[in-house]
């Protein structure tokens, strides 16, 4: 059926029928003048099973709007619009469903959540917007128990938004109160006031998911997502605009066979939640455009990337795992899901994406942090099969002795600990220390110094004819053997800022 609808009036508390029509043609507007700031079509507290809305002329009209408020929508469909002066507004609804057309202005959506998912393609401008100081607890009451229905059915929230020309969504939080929306009992609620704030508690129970898919033969100026959390944030395709990433709490992100033409920024951003997966995965991608400012990689459970190109890509402010064992979530695989299926050559492709995050972090300024991936990249190519067995023992020698150039503490304890037992050994040839019969002989503790120093004499604590024997001198070759490779570890460690 077909509902009647007249400019400049509102429609409410309605329930309609299972299948209904909004169709916008030119007599509707017959004799009507314009309004400038008014909504030319509302529905107030409505609840539609399915709806369609069709356009088939292009109507000579300034603006056309079309506004639900607190309306239930379980499937709208949006797909033939001749005419490019009409918007479609949702505020506080419960919607579903899916809007495809190009010449569909703005599709706006504040303070909305979803019956299941909402498609929007192919739309001009694309606004989704959550608001806490505007949220109105009576009203949402009131309008969840005039339809029967119950919030927790709703939490789960997917946004599926491909081909669009301009797209915008932000987050309005409010730190003024400190009340909840959607409990029972609302014992310190004034309802005089309409300004109040989610728990922290009640913010992680909305899991919202966004997907954007951008078309290179699209147009797009603009992409802006700002202050919000997300379960999911999913990108792919080729933008032609600016995209803006910015202060967003996100539990997973996926980037796959994504790139832009002009810069891509993600800027502030860590996961929401503790208790999800919290994956970050870029896949295909090519990063030249990107910069990663205060992203906190550390804070994500795995991360894969999986054959990108990252050769001019910017980090900076990130945080990176610490030690070895937090670095193994750093993994090269196609699909994150399923991080046990590995390529054959697994090893080599880690090792090389270590190494062109390692550059790339070189070249961001930022050598502290691209240290540490040199030397998780070369922890990966000691795993790799065909390299040569004293390659594999350069490597292992590096990794036991200073991590590969970046620990000062590993060379600095073996070379005293190494020097300790060689130096005990020493004296025990010489009959020096270990006899009941004599007592210790404390000068024994300053000669271990000169025993420190690789360029002693061989007869610095007794000469031939006082005992020095073959076993002491083996003893003492081998300790300045020992003694030079730490301290050249040692210096190599110390010296690693200056390294080019």
């Amino acid at each position: 059926m077909s509902i009647e609808i007249f400019p400049y009036e509102t429609i409410e508390n309605r329930q309609f029928g299972i299948h209904e029509k909004i169709i916008i043609d030119d007599s509707i507007f017959d004799s009507i003048e314009f309004r400038d700031g008014k909504i030319t079509f509302s529905f107030e507290n409505c609840y539609f099973r399915t709806l369609y809305i069709e356009n088939r002329t292009n109507i000579d009209f300034k603006n056309i709007s079309i506004l639900f408020n607190y309306c239930y929508i379980e499937n709208i469909y949006i797909e033939q619009i001749e005419s490019e002066n009409i918007s479609v507004l949702f505020t506080n609804s419960i919607i579903s469903g899916k809007i495809d057309n190009r010449n569909l202005g703005l599709v706006s959506i504040y303070n909305c959540l979803m019956n299941d998912s909402l498609f929007i393609m192919k739309s001009k401008e694309v606004d989704i917007s959550y608001g806490e100081t505007t949220i109105n607890p009576s009203k949402w009451r009131k309008f969840l128990r005039q339809f029967s229905l119950f919030i927790n059915d709703y939490k789960e929230n997917r946004f599926y938004v491909y081909e669009f020309e301009k797209l915008t969504f932000y987050t309005e939080e409010d730190t003024t109160n400190t009340f909840g929306v959607f409990r029972e009992n609302y014992k310190n609620y004034d309802y005089n006031k309409i300004r109040f704030r989610f728990t922290d508690e009640e913010k992680a129970e909305f899991k919202i998911s966004l997907k954007l898919i951008y078309n290179p033969k699209v147009d797009d100026e603009s992409t802006r997502i700002l202050n919000s959390k997300f379960h999911s944030l999913e990108i792919s395709g080729t933008a032609n605009g600016e995209i803006q990433i910015e202060n967003c709490d996100i539990d997973n992100i996926y980037l796959h066979n994504f790139s832009t033409k002009e810069s891509c920024n993600f800027y502030n951003i860590k996961p929401f939640r503790n208790s999800t997966d919290r994956k970050f995965e870029i896949k295909r991608s090519n990063l030249d455009k990107f910069w990663f400012d205060n992203v906190l990689f550390n804070s994500y459970k795995l991360i894969s990337l999986y054959r990108n190109k990252m050769s001019q890509t910017i980090f900076s402010s990130c945080e990176f795992p610490i030690n070895y064992k937090d670095f193994e979530k750093f993994i090269v695989v196609e699909n994150i899901h399923y991080p046990a299926r590995k390529d054959y050559n697994y090893n080599k492709l880690r090792y090389e994406t270590l190494l062109q995050l390692k550059k790339t972090l070189e070249n961001s300024g930022n050598f502290f942090e691209s240290l540490k991936f040199q030397s998780v990249a070369n922890e990966s190519l000691l795993k790799i099969e065909n390299i040569s067995r004293w390659d594999k023992i350069i490597l292992s020698i590096n990794s036991f002795s200073n991590d590969h150039g970046i620990s000062i503490k590993k060379p600095l304890l073996a070379l005293f600990i190494s020097s300790i037992f060689l130096y005990i050994l020493y004296l025990i040839s010489l009959n020096k220390i270990f006899i009941l019969t004599d007592s210790i002989d404390w000068n024994l503790f300053g000669y271990y110094f000169s025993f420190l120093d690789i360029t002693h004499r061989t007869d610095f604590l007794v000469s031939k004819k006082e005992g020095l024997n073959g076993f002491s001198l083996t003893i003492d070759y081998i300790n300045k053997i020992v003694l030079g490779f730490f301290i050249y570890q040692f210096i190599a460690s110390f010296r690693k800022y200056g390294k080019k």
